[in-house]
């Protein structure tokens, strides 16, 4: 713990310590949670938590180069590093950026915190493909050019827990790199379209791969705003086990009543594993239904209702979940 809080330290430090014409911006957000669900449910009798608190520095160094550190505290306990990385700037048209960065597969990842999201608990397929918040520290191409959009990327990689393959981590675990990236197209009339890719081996052995595709669009109005995300992965496994393979997609939309904003969401999952934690056997679904309330620029509330469903089984895990929070 002292260590990390040394590094937190030591970056927030580095970007106060940028000289003021280097165009560097400031800014933080804060959120809590209280959460009450049904009695098969994580939170059967109600808690206060998912406490957070992050501060951000990002602009340029001279005319060509960029920074970006961000650092949380998450819960009373926990700190830790979002984004920390620098990089060659040149133009609109194309960067490099080195250090930790947040992976751009979708929409979702890197645009999740609090006051940047409709829904308060991340989308059902976008819960079990990745971890939350997910960095990887490597190398980053990125750029625009016309109504084009791409991302390219070079990290260490997902790893493999002892109940999931989907496991962060920030030392590579073999000597393969995982690579990936995105296309997106500016549609106009606030439309964006993408289709994401990610590969990589995840075994400390560099003998399984692990494969993530998906495809993201959006449409935001005046008073409309919709996203929708579609996901695929295939986890290669040892013998005898077959692969591994999850599909889903989730629908999220709000409509802007001034402050205001009904959300409601359809989002699907089905994921099998055989080998991971026991076998894995996932068939489910989740309506949310809720209300943001935006009381100024930098405040907000959020409220909404879980509907879950499980194929084959009846249980009771439907959830509400409150958040506040402020951005700045």
């Amino acid at each position: 713990m002292t260590n990390k809080r040394a590094v937190i330290a030591a970056a927030v430090l580095l970007a106060l310590a940028v000289p003021a014409r280097s165009q560097v911006k400031y800014g933080g957000y804060l959120a809590l949670e209280y959460i009450k669900g049904q009695t098969e449910s994580s939170y059967p009798r109600g808690n206060i938590e998912n406490l957070l608190a992050g501060f951000l520095a990002a602009g340029k160094v001279g005319q060509k180069y960029g920074v970006t550190v961000e650092a949380r505290a998450l819960g009373v306990n926990d700190f830790d590093l979002n984004q920390a990385w620098a990089g060659f700037v040149p133009s609109e048209t194309f960067s490099v950026r080195v250090g930790l960065y947040l992976v751009p597969f979708g929409n979702w990842n890197t645009a999740s915190r609090p006051h940047e999201t409709l829904l308060i608990r991340t989308p059902l397929n976008l819960e079990f493909l990745y971890p939350a918040s997910w960095r990887d520290l490597g190398v980053v191409v990125q750029g625009k050019v016309g109504v084009l959009t791409y991302a390219a990327y070079l990290g260490n990689g997902l790893a493999e827990g002892q109940t999931s393959a989907f496991v962060q981590q920030f030392r590579d675990n073999n000597t393969d790199k995982s690579k990936g990236g995105r296309l997106g197209l500016l549609l106009g009339q606030g439309v964006q379209a993408g289709v994401s890719y990610y590969t990589g081996k995840y075994d400390d052995q560099d003998m399984r791969d692990l494969t993530l595709e998906g495809a993201d669009l959006s449409w935001a109005s005046n008073q409309w705003e919709i996203h929708g995300e579609y996901t695929k992965a295939f986890l290669e496994n040892p013998q005898p086990f077959e692969r591994g393979k999850s599909e889903g997609y989730s629908i999220w939309a709000c409509m802007g009543f001034k402050s205001f904003q009904p959300v409601g969401s359809f989002q699907k999952l089905k994921f099998t594993d055989p080998y991971h934690n026991g076998g894995i056997a996932l068939d489910q679904s989740r309506w949310t239904l809720g209300l943001r309330y935006v009381l100024s620029e930098t405040f907000f509330l959020k409220a909404e209702y879980d509907w879950n469903r499980e194929k084959g089984i009846v249980l009771k895990n439907n959830q509400w979940q409150v958040q506040a929070g402020l951005s700045f």
